[in-house]
């Protein structure tokens, strides 16, 4: 379920960000297991944070050159939070959003600094 709504996210954020779509070379299938792995990786190591840190730096560091996320992870995130949201129906709640909307900026975060210290290197 995840990854076909995380595939909608990348539809939605196309329909949105259409300048920024363009940059990406994959597919929508591609680009949703590739941030399901991301998320799933991330869920998976939430209590150790110093490791999950260190793995999204290292992610943030290959990633550096692609596409736009850079650019547009607030609007990613949103999204994401959005897609869940309405799949979750009233089952949904604040505590919910903002619990993935802290996650979902650690892994930004992580990325980012990864991609920066590529841009020193």
């Amino acid at each position: 379920m995840r990854v076909d709504a995380l595939q909608e996210v990348y539809q939605r954020f196309a329909a949105m960000a259409p300048e920024f779509d363009g940059q990406y070379h994959t597919s929508l299938n591609d680009r949703g297991r590739t941030l399901d792995s991301i998320i799933e990786l991330s869920l998976l190591s939430l209590d150790h944070p110093g490791a999950l840190f260190a793995t999204l730096h290292n992610l943030g560091r290959e990633y550096a050159n692609y596409g736009s996320w850079k650019d547009t992870h607030d609007l990613l995130t949103e999204l994401i939070i959005d897609v869940f949201a309405e799949r979750t129906g009233e089952d949904w709640t604040l505590e919910l959003t903002d619990a993935w909307r802290k996650v979902l900026q650690f892994i930004a975060h992580g990325m980012l600094e990864g991609a920066k210290s590529r841009a020193v290197a």
